[in-house]
Parts: C-alpha cells; structure tokens; sequence
C-alpha cells in the first residue's frame, strides 16, 4: 500500500468513528441546543449542511485512495490533522448532547483551530480546487458553530447579560465579528467560498428568530452584503489572474 493510501485509510477509519458517534447521537443534538437556545442560534434547516460536509468530505477521502503523486495530495501536507479533526468531531457530538455545554465549548473550538491549520496548510502553496472545498464549507460553519455553543454556555448557565451589554447585542456583536472573519478569511486566503457559507447560517438565525429584532435582521442583512460583496471580488480578482 502506497503512503498516501495509508493516510487515506487513517483518515476513512476515522471517519467512520465520527458517522457511527453521529448515528448514534446526532438525533439528540437538536433536543440539547433547545434545553439552550440563543438568539443566534439558526433554525433546525441550517443544520442540514452537515450532510453535505460529510459527504464532500467522503469524496475527498476516496479521491486520496486514487491519486499518484504523494508529495501533490492533500495528505501529504495534512499528515495526521483530519485524524484529529474528525475523532473531535465525534467527541464533540456525545459532550454536547450529555448536557457537557462547557465541555463542548472547549472541544468545538479544538475543532476549528484544527480546521484553521487544515486551511493554512492547504492554501499556503498550490492545491487543486477540490482539496479545499470541502474544508472551506467545514471551517466555515465551525466557524458559526463556535459562537453559538458559547452562547449555548452562557444560556445554560442563566447568564442574561455581560458586561452591561444583553444577549442581543452580544448576538449583533459576535455576527459583525463572525462576518469580519469571513471577509479577512476570503481576502488572505483568496477563499471565495468560506464568506457565502456564512451566509446560510445567517439566514438560519433570521428564519428561527422571525424578525422579533429589527437591529439583528439588519445586522445580518447588511453582513450577508459584505459577505457576498468579498466573495464576487475574490473570485473576479481570481480569475483575472488565471488569464
């Protein structure tokens, strides 16, 4: 068995740990996040994005079984991380439907820093398209993700209020901070994806939230914008450049 077919075995044997803890669990996820619901938290829909994360990432696995050059693959720069990431995932599943919000917040964001070195690794030299794709999508939502557990934390925990400043306009402040990531993240890494995947949570929270806050539709509205407007401006400068 070639090196890279070794990585790829790894890395479907921990998948699979991950699915079969999602099988057994992933039904309670939505019956914990409602023992803490926030205002930031999107509707039950927004979390159908998972199947398609899983199933991207599947594919990435299997094209790794396929591929020839190693020192080319995704594997090769990856090494042991979506190893990590995917068992965290997992642990990250039983935590959190076990009511171990402080437990879970701490996991979810081992999770995202891994993403964010998957990231890094992938995108500091030249990859083909489809060995971010996936983890774009990922970070992304993680990304999200993150900042809802928090505030699943402080929901759990009756806090009502930090620093003098509501749940509401925590929520406001953390969504401008989630979208200025997605614009910084996009710009650097010239990732045009990561920004518009934002936006289907964004548009989770404004669905569960049925405009009861005039401050946070507009919040949301006027990040989706930037959001979409980066995006457009990484992928024409892309483009310019391949011509």
């Amino acid at each position: 068995m070639t090196v890279q077919r070794k990585w790829a075995a790894g890395y479907l044997a921990a998948f699979a740990v991950m699915l079969i803890l999602n099988y057994t669990s992933g039904s309670n996820v939505g019956n914990a996040a409602d023992n803490n619901q926030a205002i930031i938290q999107p509707a039950g829909f927004a979390f159908s994005i998972w199947g398609l994360i899983y199933i991207l990432l599947l594919i990435w696995i299997i094209r790794l079984f396929f591929q020839k050059d190693w020192e080319n693959t995704a594997a090769y720069r990856l090494k042991y991380w979506p190893i990590i990431n995917f068992l965290l995932n997992g642990i990250w599943i039983l935590v959190f439907t076990q009511q171990l919000v402080l437990l879970s917040v701490i996991v979810i964001f081992a999770l995202l820093i891994t993403l964010i070195i998957m990231h890094m690794l992938i995108s500091k030299t030249d990859y083909h398209w489809f060995d971010r794709l996936p983890l774009s999508i990922y970070f992304a939502w993680v990304t999200l993700a993150s900042i809802v557990n928090v505030f699943a934390l402080t929901n759990s925990n009756n806090v009502e209020g930090f620093l003098g400043m509501t749940e509401l306009t925590w929520t406001i402040i953390m969504l401008a901070a989630a979208a200025l990531i997605g614009v910084i993240t996009a710009m650097y890494f010239k990732d045009w994806l990561y920004p518009l995947v934002l936006i289907w949570p964004f548009f989770g929270i404004y669905t569960e939230n049925n405009s009861d806050y005039m401050s946070l539709d507009i919040t949301l509205l006027a990040a989706s914008i930037a959001l979409i407007a980066v995006s457009l401006a990484v992928l024409i400068n892309k483009k310019k450049n391949s011509v």
